[in-house]
Order: structure tokens, then sequence, then C-alpha cells
């Protein structure tokens, strides 16, 4: 997969041709694209192509993901996610949508934010821009930077650590953890 990615991004921009011919590559393969990262790769792509066409904000966000995936190769080919080394709830929390208040951070691999608020919604859940009392759970992007404690996430984790700190239960968790909780 690593490979078809790094085609796929080598000239710096993702063609509508190229975003057709990787989803029918994840269609091809499905016990590739079964597997974290890949799965998260072919909802992104089955998204884009629900209108039938690639815009050009959604071949700038799959350029970014395709960039993080092949920028570190070795995470997606061992199903790690992208996002490593966050200080995550351990062991990580049952994950509930019911009543629950989620908080999206960093850049999600399954799509964009509003998409992940849609699929919590769905499940009778609640979004939130912004951690608070109310969050239940911090659902950390696969596509971090190695920079994370200096990005918008890493203030996000901060306020968690401190919001725990006077006894308010909030999980942090990985996309993947939680892309693999939904039904």
């Amino acid at each position: 997969m690593v490979g078809l990615v790094r085609g796929v991004i080598a000239d710096g921009r993702v063609t509508e041709d190229e975003a057709h011919r990787l989803s029918e590559w994840t269609r091809d393969n499905p016990e590739v694209a079964a597997r974290y990262p890949a799965n998260l790769l072919a909802r992104r792509l089955e998204r884009i192509f629900l209108d039938g066409r690639v815009d050009g904000k959604e071949r700038k966000r799959l350029s970014a993901m395709l960039t993080q995936l092949a920028e570190d190769p070795q995470a997606a080919e061992l199903g790690y996610p992208l996002a490593t080394d966050l200080p995550t709830t351990q062991p990580p929390p049952t994950i509930a949508f019911e009543g629950r208040t989620f908080v999206f951070a960093g850049e999600m691999a399954y799509g964009p934010t509003h998409a992940c608020e849609r699929e919590v919604l769905e499940l009778g859940g609640m979004c939130e821009r912004t951690v608070s009392r109310r969050t239940d759970y911090l659902v950390i992007g696969a596509l971090a930077s190695g920079e994370w404690s200096q990005s918008s996430f890493g203030t996000s984790i901060d306020e968690v650590v401190q919001y725990r700190s006077r006894g308010v239960p909030i999980a942090i968790v990985t996309e993947e953890y939680w892309a693999e909780a939904l039904p």
C-alpha cells in the first residue's frame, strides 16, 4: 500500500483519476483495506465519491492524508496509528455513544471532523468543538505530526489533564480505537 500511496503523491498533487485508481485498489484488495489505516483511507474514498466526483478541497485533504501515510510507512504497514506516543487513556475504555460527548482533535484519517461528528450523532452521542466538563472522550486524529505537543490537540490534551486533576473523568482515545468502536 505504501508504494502505491507514494506513487500517487510523487508529483505533490492528487488528481481525480489517481483518487479513482486508489479507490479501485482498496476495493480490489479487501484484505488490506480492512486493516488500519487502509480501512480509514477506504472509508474516506467512499465518502469522497458519494457525489461521483472529487473536488479541490477533497483532493487537498486526501493528499494530506496520503502524505502522512507515505512519511510513516512502518506505522502504516504494521497497523499502528500515525499519532504515536500520545498520552491515551490506558487501558482504553469501552466506548459508548448514547448520551456521551466527544471532541475530535487533529487531522482525522476517517474524514473531515464533521463526518466523524455525524457518526457520533447518528449513534445518539453529542459533539463539541472544545474540551469541557461535559466531555467524555477526546479523540486524537491518526494523522498527527511529530510536534503534536505544540499543536491544537496538544492544547486539548493539556486541558484534559487539567480536568482530570480536578476529578473529571475524560478519556483520551486514538482515532483508530474510536473507529473500531463504530458499529
